[in-house]
This record gives structure tokens, sequence and C-alpha cells, in this order.
């Protein structure tokens, strides 16, 4: 501050001593010229105080505009040195957050990489898991094309296990399970697809159907069969050509609901309409002319069975492995009093047996036969080698897990 003031003084001092270096004296002469001397210009005493007023408030003006440089120096220098240590301070603080923020981005970046590596990985093998699972699909219809049931439910027990959001494994591996008389790991499979595939939810109805069988309490079984009934209507109003994986109208199956509940004119008019989608099927003749037998027509439950035995001759013809249209014709054989040619067919069933829950179905429908006005001991005979049958293939089947 000392150093200010001075550095002002002297600054005072020379602009004072400039101030009166150009004030003139008086009696100078003025330079001399090639022109004439001028009179010279007497400056009297007012005008030399005038000029030394004029120069001291030049000075003070001077002074105070440098006292005021100074001034605005100093302050601008507090300021400064106050902005910079603030700036020095805050910078140092900014940088330890900034550089703390960079470390747990870093971290966090570090973080989602290994994220998307795994996610990543986890798309690849999902991936790879569903296009296997999609390649076993594949392979378990050929080989129900082939009517090898058992291979093809280990199949798509295989392409579930790799893939269990696939609703086409989960449909026909539940099929496969209603066949098997397993209605309980059906159901759930045939959840998944209901949705998606008509197919799947009259194929749950049919699961559902087999569930209310088992049912002792007659209210729970009555509800059960309300259900069942419900998803074959929803099914077949979205599509009236379903059909099951053994290519039968699900009108055959819903049917079949209908005969179990005594309500045999729906029953009836359910199995017409399934002749109508699959006139070349025996399967929907067979169960009318039971009914009409349950009627009590006789007259045309004999045309009937005609007409099945018939078609399901020609069935067989063309594949010996369609044991739906070998059960029919087996039964049309017995309806018919044909009992040597009905054993001779069961013997030919019997060298390749389709799974238990088929033969069950086969069971029922010979077990009704017995029980109308076409029942006899031949029949009785005929039931009993079915029973031992499903025996000898309960044996052959491996345990299942129904954890």
């Amino acid at each position: 501050m000392n150093k200010l003031r001075i550095s002002a003084l002297m600054l005072l001092g020379l602009l004072t001593i400039a101030g009166l270096s150009l004030a003139p004296l008086p009696n100078v002469v003025a330079q001399e010229s090639a022109t004439p001397t001028a009179t010279p210009t007497i400056v009297t005493p007012e005008d030399a105080l005038r000029r030394a007023e004029e120069v001291a408030q030049s000075a003070q003006n001077a002074l105070e505009t440098v006292s005021r440089m100074l001034s605005f120096l100093e302050v601008a220098g507090a300021i400064a040195g106050i902005v910079l240590a603030l700036a020095t301070t805050v910078g140092a603080g900014a940088f330890v957050y900034i550089s703390r923020r960079i470390q747990r981005t870093l971290k966090d970046a570090e973080q989602l990489r290994e994220s998307s590596e795994q996610m990543l990985r986890t798309i690849e093998q999902r991936g790879e898991r569903a296009t296997r699972a999609a390649t076993l699909l594949q392979i378990g219809v050929q080989q129900m094309m082939a009517h090898n049931m058992n291979a093809a439910l280990q199949t798509f027990e295989e392409a579930h296990t790799l893939d269990p959001d696939n609703r086409a494994v989960n449909y026909y591996l539940g099929e496969l399970y209603s066949q098997n008389n397993d209605p309980e790991r059906a159901i759930p499979l045939l959840r998944t697809s209901a949705d998606e595939f008509p197919q799947a939810e009259a194929a749950l109805g049919y699961a559902l159907r087999l569930q209310a069988s088992r049912q002792n309490d007659p209210n729970l079984r009555n509800q059960l069969y309300a259900q069942a009934e419900q998803h074959f209507l929803r099914a077949l109003e979205r599509d009236k050509q379903a059909r099951d994986i053994n290519g039968a109208s699900f009108w055959a199956t819903l049917g079949g609901l209908y005969r179990r509940q005594g309500r045999l004119d729906d029953a009836i008019r359910a199995y017409e309409e399934a002749s109508r989608v699959t006139p070349h099927s025996s399967y929907p003749l067979n169960n009318l002319a039971m009914l009409y037998l349950m009627k009590g027509d006789l007259e045309k439950a004999s045309e009937t069975f005609r007409r099945s035995l018939r078609i399901a001759t020609r069935l067989v013809d063309g594949d010996p492995f369609d044991h739906w249209a070998r059960f029919d014709l087996i039964t049309a054989h017995a309806a018919m009093r044909n009992y040597d040619a009905a054993e001779a067919q069961f013997e030919l069933l019997a060298e390749s047996p389709p799974v238990v829950g088929a033969l069950e179905s086969f069971l029922s429908g010979l077990e009704a036969l017995q029980k109308s006005a076409y029942g006899n001991t031949r029949t009785a005979q005929l039931i009993e080698r079915v029973k031992a049958l499903i025996d000898q293939q309960r044996g052959a089947q491996p345990a299942q897990d129904h954890s």
C-alpha cells in the first residue's frame, strides 16, 4: 500500500511539473523567427494563479484518477485473490468429485460391460437351446406321424427342457401326456399354448375331461366338465376344423364329453359334426353307432357300424400302424358278430401296441358295447385281453417323475 501511495505522489509531481512547464513565464520573449517579433503577451498574476489553479485541478483530477485506479486495482486484486482462492479450493474439490464420479462411472461401465457380455452369452445360449428345441420339435412330429409315440414323448420332453416357453412343444407334449392318461402334467402345458393354438385349447378341454373322470366329488367333477366344455366350444368357435395330433376332429372329443354326462342328443350332434369334418375317419362313426345303441336304435346302429367297418378296413390297409382305425375295426367286427375277425385284428394290434391312454379309450368303447344289446361272452373275453395288454404296457413304460 505504501508503495502504491508513493507511486501516486510521484505521478502527481510529474503531472504538476508537466503542467507548470506548459505555462508561459512573464517577460519572456517569443522564439526568434524570420518574421517580425510579436508583442509579448504578459501573464498577469491573475492569469498565473488561474493557470496554477487549473494545473492544480488537473493534478487533483489526476490524483483522484490514480487513486480510483489504485483502489480498483486493490479491490480487483483482492477479488482476484479471493476468486483464485475459491477457484483453487473449488477446483480441488471439483477434481476430487469428478474423479470419484469418473471412477464410479468407469466401475458402472465395467459392470455394464460384464452384464452385457453375460446377457449376450445368455441370449446366445437361449438361441442355441431354442434352435435345438425347434429341431427336436420337427423330429418329434415325424415320430408321431410314424406312430412311434413313446419316442415322440421323449423327444418332446427333451425339447421342453431346452425351451420351456416353446408353445408348440408344450402343445404336443401336453397332448401326449393326455393320451397317456396323465392330465395333471398335460394341463399346465396346454394352458401356456391355449391362447395361441385352438388345437391346444381343445386339447386342454380333453385333459380337463380326463381329470374330471377321476373325481369322486360329483360337484368338482361337474365343475371340471363345465370347464372342459367351455374350452371345447371356444376352440371350435375359433376353428371348426380343429383336429388333435391323431387327426381326429375335436367335435368327436366334445361328443365323448357329452356322452359321459349322459347328454346323448348333444353327443350325437357333436359326432355328426365330426363326421362332416373328417368324412374319411371311422372314429366318429363308431361312436355314433354306440350312441344309437344306447338310445335303442339298433337299425341305425348297425348301418353306422357297417360304414365304420368299411372306412376302418381301408385305413388300416393303408397304414397298418393306425391303431385308432384298428380300434374301430375291432369294435365294429365285435358289434357285427364277426368275432374271429375281431380276434385276428387284436393279434395284429398286440404286435405293436399303442400307449396306455389310447388302449384305455379303446377299452371304454368295448365296455360300452358290452353293456348294450350287442354284448356277449366273446366281447367280454376280448375286453379281458385288452386289460391284459394295458397291464403289459404299463409294466413296459419307464417310471415317470411327477414332481
